[in-house]
């Protein structure tokens, strides 16, 4: 009898774009490759008074996988006053637990693995450990780095780390964030994403007879420190001309922001914003940039920089999660402390007065980003899922790509 494992996530593709929802596909095409039976929870969020729990459901397979769509309810308290024991999300998080318990019950799943603590990340531990199904919880980035500083969603992380058998971090510092909210370490280990060395591949262009172009790609959030680089573009202006362009998505959250920095840095007319391009696509756009910077303030192992880095693109980013083992600074990449615009700012400045530096840089990551193959990825997600599903065996340990 084949072993059934059953991935929930809030993210997935194709349905979303981001980081996220590519981590959670590559590592459910791994555990499929495996030879495990994969079955995919997807949840989302409906702003709808109605929701059952006998129709939310949206089955398909597709690529040897078993993907349930689960919409559920989101709580509402418009038009009437909320009661002492009213919570914004009782509903919503309720929900997503009996959904879950549904689909347990329907295919009797042998383990459980969430991406994302909250919410659920510690839905699925309070079922699993209910059902006494072993576990594993991924902690990606602003799970650990934005919720844990909610009062009201830190002890539901809490919950999430405490019941999971096994903690996977995309980093070392996401790692150390998770155990100072709940001691983790003896059942943590960090599993790098995976990136493919696409066939194009960089040149470097003549940016000085021509607008010098600066990418910068992702869902864009507080967390990807978006607001660093355009006011380190717009100090840059009045030295050359140039041009960022942004590929992805703004969150709502930030879109009053966004607008603010660029009437405050007078970039309304250097900045062109594309919308997300199918993942094929992506290595194409990255070649004609001049200079990709990732000036975030939070990261777990960032897809896209990593991305930028096998094309070769000379690149720019924050030291921030797993950045560091990825980029060796000058040698593979340009290093930058967060949260400071005029270290973007100078870094800018450094690839587009050094192109043979930059040339070089873009060289040497192309050749970093070897060491972060698919079947390294696929080798230790095998441990651990071993480690919990064989007797005997152990897990990977944190440590570089090759441990």
């Amino acid at each position: 009898m084949s072993t059934t494992i059953c991935i929930v996530t809030p993210e997935f593709p194709p349905r979303q774009w981001g980081g996220l929802a590519r981590t959670v596909g590559k590592v459910a095409e791994h555990a499929s490759a495996m030879g495990f039976k994969v079955h995919v929870a997807h949840f989302t969020v409906e702003p709808s008074p109605v929701v059952l729990l006998d129709e939310n459901r949206e089955t398909v397979e597709r690529d040897g996988m078993v993907v349930h769509h689960i919409t559920v309810a989101k709580e509402t308290f418009q038009g009437r006053d909320r009661e002492l024991w009213d919570c914004p999300h009782t509903l919503t998080i309720q929900m997503m637990y009996q959904s879950l318990e549904l689909l347990h019950r329907q295919e009797g799943f042998s383990l459980f693995h969430s991406f994302f603590l909250y919410p659920v990340g510690y839905v699925t531990g309070l079922l699993a450990r209910r059902m006494k199904v072993p576990t594993i919880a991924t902690i990606v980035g602003n799970d650990v780095k934005k919720y844990m500083f909610s009062p009201e969603k830190a002890a539901l992380c809490r919950s999430g780390l405490e019941n999971a058998d096994r903690v996977v971090a995309l980093s070392r510092d996401l790692v150390e964030m998770a155990d100072a909210l709940s001691p983790i370490e003896d059942k943590a280990c960090i599993v790098f994403n995976s990136v493919d060395i696409p066939p194009v591949e960089w040149q470097p262009g003549v940016a000085h007879d021509r607008a010098f172009r600066v990418g910068c790609a992702g869902i864009f959030k507080y967390a990807k420190g978006l607001s660093y680089l355009i006011k380190a573009a717009g100090e840059l202006v009045a030295e050359f001309p140039l041009t960022v362009e942004l590929l992805g998505q703004l969150r709502a959250s930030e879109q009053d922001a966004y607008e603010a920095m660029v009437r405050r840095t007078d970039m309304e007319d250097r900045i062109v914003f594309r919308g997300p391009l199918s993942h094929d696509r992506i290595p194409e756009w990255l070649a004609s940039l001049d200079v990709f910077v990732l000036p975030s303030v939070s990261e777990g192992c960032p897809t896209i920089l990593m991305e930028a880095l096998a094309v070769g693109v000379p690149s720019v980013a924050t030291r921030v999660g797993a950045v560091e083992t990825l980029i060796e600074d000058r040698v593979s990449g340009v290093l930058i402390p967060w949260g400071d615009s005029a270290a973007v700012r100078d870094a800018l400045r450094y690839v587009r007065e050094n192109p043979v530096s930059a040339q070089n840089m873009g060289l040497a990551a192309r050749l970093k980003m070897r060491e972060f193959s698919r079947e390294r990825e696929r080798r230790q997600w095998e441990r651990v899922y071993n480690e919990l599903l064989v007797p005997g065996t152990t897990g990977p340990q944190p440590g570089p790509p090759g441990a």
